[in-house]
């Protein structure tokens, strides 16, 4: 019969701030300012999407409206998608200049140039649609020895990201890939049983092991390195990305010391939460996970049968 405790607590690791950028964009990421002490990035995604360009031959300008089209590379197929957006220029007098590979292109209105853009951020900005979701195709960290502050800097050495971003690129060549660095904020949870009957007795040993865990969780909290372990090993059990091995089938284990605090605590779930849809206009899915706006996912850091889950309790 599995145990029920009187109290039990879970960690939600929620998606606090993401960027998406390709491997040559890293290292100008601090100069944003976007990650900080407070938001350090430490998780970083490889995710592919269809290869977008712009067909310049098909652009039209009026005093109303920017008529732009734009190619889709689903698999060696180029699907055609046209926009109107509208014309904020001033000017119908407006010429498109790209070029081979069509990736990149320009609005100019008498050598003036109106609107410099690569096509990829433009429609991520402007556009929406299948076309913009990103297949999560490995999931890792980056953590150094003084806590990791600057995680994207480190990246452009990282061995592990270079090797299977480029054999990325090189088996989806008509795919595009990017990178999502992200920093996640811990949310905890805490559930009292109000319906079970308790001993006096365990009631007495749940206050103790109650105050034990809220005052390590809500004050020094878990060692940095190990939350990010167990994020990172959450992710890669939920969306069980091609390119990853370590996790896909071991996530959780009370054998790995790497997130060991959280079985020292007696913590019962860690969860995971991704809203990306508000944030980048855009769905995380994997082989394992269909694109959704919004992903979460809880895991029992005990199996069912040897501990109710704290989801029971609601």
């Amino acid at each position: 019969m599995s145990k029920r405790l009187p109290t039990e607590f879970a960690i939600n690791m929620s998606l606090d701030k993401i960027m998406i950028i390709q491997q040559p964009e890293l290292k100008f990421v601090s100069e944003f300012n976007y990650f900080d002490e407070n938001s350090p990035c430490h998780i970083y995604f490889i995710c592919k999407k269809p290869r977008l360009t712009i067909i310049p031959e098909k652009f039209e300008a009026s005093d109303e409206y920017l008529k732009m089209t734009f190619g889709i590379n689903r698999k060696g197929v180029i699907e055609e998608k046209e926009y109107k957006f509208a014309n904020n220029l001033e000017s119908k007098d407006i010429q498109i200049v790209s070029s081979y590979p069509f990736n990149i292109f320009q609005l100019k209105s008498n050598d003036e140039v109106l609107v410099d853009a690569k096509v990829s951020p433009f429609l991520q900005t402007y556009a929406s649609g299948d076309f913009l979701n990103l297949e999560v195709l490995y999931i890792g960290q980056s953590y150094g020895v003084d806590g990791a502050r600057t995680a994207p800097d480190r990246l452009v050495s990282h061995s592990t990201l270079q090797g299977i971003y480029a054999e990325a690129i090189i088996n989806n060549p008509d795919s595009e890939i990017y990178l999502a660095l992200a920093s996640f904020s811990q949310i905890n949870f805490v559930m009292m049983d109000g319906r079970t009957k308790f001993s006096n007795e365990e009631l007495k040993e749940d206050d103790i092991r109650r105050k034990k865990v809220s005052d390590k969780l809500t004050g020094e909290g878990i060692n940095e390195q190990q939350r990010i372990n167990f994020t990172e090993a959450a992710l890669i059990k939920y969306f069980q990305p091609r390119y990853n091995k370590i996790y896909k089938d071991s996530f959780p284990n009370p054998a790995h010391l790497t997130y060991s605090e959280c079985y020292e605590l007696d913590i019962n779930a860690v969860c995971i939460e991704l809203q990306t849809y508000e944030m980048i206009n855009c769905c995380f899915y994997s082989d394992e996970v269909k694109p959704a706006p919004w992903n979460m996912h809880y895991f029992l850091l005990n199996s069912q049968e040897e501990r109710k889950s704290i989801f029971e309790i609601i």
